[in-house]
C-alpha cells in the first residue's frame, strides 16, 4: 500500500486549468481536498494514477471528483440564481 504523498513531487508539464507546470501534490487536493477531475488524464503518462485513485479514495469520492465539471452556461445560470433578488411585492 502506498502513502498518499508518495507521488506528490511528480510534475506534469502543462496544467490545462492553470497554464503552467504543476505537481501531483497540488492536483490531488485541487477540489476542496479532492483531486482535480483531470488527474487521470494528466498523470496517466507519469505513473499508475488510476490504481492510486482506487487505493486512496472511496467510490463516493471518486464519483464526486471525476464527474465532468458543469458547463459554462450552467455556472452562469447558477451564479444568476444565487444573486437575483426577488422583486418586492406590490402593495396596492
Amino acid at each position: 500500500m502506498s502513502q498518499i504523498s508518495d507521488f506528490d513531487a511528480v510534475e506534469h508539464f502543462w496544467c490545462p486549468m492553470l497554464g503552467q507546470t504543476i505537481n501531483f501534490a497540488y492536483c490531488r487536493q485541487a477540489q476542496e481536498g479532492l483531486p482535480c477531475n483531470r488527474v487521470l488524464t494528466c498523470f496517466a503518462p507519469h505513473f499508475d494514477v488510476d490504481a492510486f485513485i482506487q487505493e486512496h479514495y472511496t467510490p463516493e469520492q471518486r464519483e464526486q471528483f471525476l464527474a465532468p465539471p458543469p458547463s459554462r452556461m450552467d455556472r452562469v445560470m447558477e451564479a444568476l440564481e444565487k444573486n437575483v433578488k426577488p422583486a418586492p411585492e406590490d402593495e396596492s
